[in-house]
């Protein structure tokens, strides 16, 4: 689907409606939509990452669980000072 077919959809249309009742711009929403499924796809693949390297380090799943939150906590927080 492009962006133009997109923008002429029921769809689109339902969106904007939906943004128009709670007073945001739907470009906004979008674009925060969009943030947050690349920042979910980094998170994925750094989990995976690291359940690679910790199962060849021997580390327990435990373990990379709290690596994975203590990063990602670090991240928000950054991210929250900028």
């Amino acid at each position: 689907m492009t962006m133009e077919t997109l923008q002429n959809s029921q769809l689109w249309q339902a969106f904007e409606q939906q943004a128009r009742r709670t007073r945001r711009n739907p470009a906004d929403i979008l674009a925060e939509l969009v943030r947050d499924y690349l920042d979910i796809a980094e998170d994925v693949k750094l989990t995976n990452e690291m359940r690679r390297d910790a199962q060849k380090s021997g580390l327990k799943a435990a373990d990379a669980v709290k690596l994975v939150r203590r990063h990602r906590a670090e991240k928000r927080k950054r991210i929250a000072a900028s």
